[in-house]
């Protein structure tokens, strides 16, 4: 009875032990296996038909980016119809089509893809594909303003500033530039710290402005370069610094502003804030001209009939007179009609100093309407009339009331 009772107990260990060491086994068997799926690298998602557009388009092959996008735009993909509606706008590899374009971006926007919103509002604004609508790009200008786009934001504070599309409120503007501004939209600080500065719409805070031109200035916008060297320059809000003005006029001169570049030169030809160099302020009038700013053609007129480290050269000043003058600058039409008076670069013509004279003397450009009583009195009859009709004319095309 003994001995069974022990058999059983020994098959009953020897099958216990024998099922232990199977399941054991099987658990350091498996170990080896999970680890090697354990190191294998995941296999890279496939790429999307949109992925493969965006990569297409990269690669600047717009045939097969299309191709890819449009069958998703079809089927209601917001980002395809955004992207869709710009290939028509841009004219990526097909005929440009500025409706077709306009409905896509309008499908985009109204799935709420904020850069749609805000594009159909820029069209709206431009009347390009649809027809010109102040009011409903404030509306979709809003709807991505309020999605915390910065570029919205900005363009709703011009709209309530100057009244486009919207009742005017200069305090609303005020608050879309802020928040713009917040996600460092440059444009935008430089035109909050005009408000702080001037206390339009926003209480007056001196200190803030130069807060955020600085904040724009420093991040390359050359609207607030300037401004923050008319403020060394000549204001009560930082102390005077005339070598800091002219430094950051040729910061925003460099870039390539047309302004700026003008105003180191004159800095230049009279050494303020740096020292007096002629030769290298005509450099600077000469770039200003070309990208054909008033002041950089009447400062290149001085250059070419003074003699200003240039050959004198009546004709070639009195062209850049002329081009000046026809876009409202003061000064150059005044010497456009001593030019005309004196036939110096130009065939005279008493009709034609005269008025240029009167177009300068409704500028209030100095001795412009002393000089212009005194040539009608030489007039005669004849000419008078002729002088009279002309100013006229003149008056209405290139009269440009000053900025104050």
């Amino acid at each position: 009875m003994i001995t069974v009772i022990t058999r059983l107990i020994f098959f009953t260990f020897i099958l216990n032990f024998a099922t232990a060491s199977a399941v054991t086994n099987t658990s350091f068997s498996a170990t080896p296996n999970a680890d090697r799926r354990a190191n294998q690298p995941n296999k890279p998602k496939p790429a999307t038909d949109f992925e493969k557009a965006n990569t297409a388009y990269e690669k600047d092959d717009f045939a097969t980016a299309l191709m890819l996008w449009f069958p998703l735009a079809e089927k209601g993909n917001a980002d395809a119809q955004f992207s869709v509606g710009k290939m028509y706008l841009e004219q990526k590899g097909q005929r440009k089509d500025p409706s077709e374009a306009a409905e896509w971006i309008l499908k985009a926007a109204r799935q709420n893809h904020v850069g749609a919103q805000t594009l159909i509002g820029q069209m709206y604004i431009k009347g390009v594909g649809v027809k010109r609508n102040f009011n409903t790009a404030a509306n979709w200008f809003l709807k991505a303003a309020r999605q915390k786009d910065k570029d919205a934001q900005y363009i709703l504070g011009k709209l309530y500033y100057y009244g486009d599309g919207v009742a005017k409120s200069p305090s609303k503007a005020a608050y879309w530039y802020k928040t713009a501004a917040k996600q460092d939209h440059t444009e935008a600080q430089n035109k909050l710290a005009l408000m702080y500065l001037t206390g339009d719409g926003i209480k007056k805070k001196p200190n803030q402005a130069k807060k955020w031109f600085e904040k724009a200035a420093l991040s390359g916008n050359t609207h607030a370069q300037i401004n923050l060297a008319k403020l060394y320059l000549d204001s009560d809000v930082v102390k005077k610094d005339k070598n800091k003005a002219f430094n950051w006029y040729k910061k925003a001169a460099l870039q390539g502003n047309a302004e700026a570049q003008n105003q180191t030169g004159e800095m230049l030809e009279n050494g303020i804030g740096t020292s007096k160099d002629i030769k290298n302020a005509v450099k600077w009038y000469q770039k200003s001209a070309k990208q054909d700013y008033p002041s950089g053609h009447y400062n290149m007129g001085r250059a070419y009939v003074q003699g200003y480290s240039l050959k004198k050269d009546y004709k070639k000043g009195v062209q850049h007179f002329h081009k000046a003058a026809e876009k409202g600058h003061g000064k150059a039409q005044m010497d456009l009609g001593v030019a005309y008076y004196t036939g110096r670069g130009v065939a005279p013509d008493s009709a034609i100093a005269y008025a240029w004279f009167y177009v300068a003397a409704a500028g209030n450009v100095k001795d412009a309407r002393k000089t212009k009583n005194t040539l009608y009195k030489k007039l005669t009859a004849e000419d008078k009339k002729s002088a009279v009709s002309l100013a006229t004319e003149y008056k209405r095309k290139y009269f440009k009331r000053p900025k104050y």
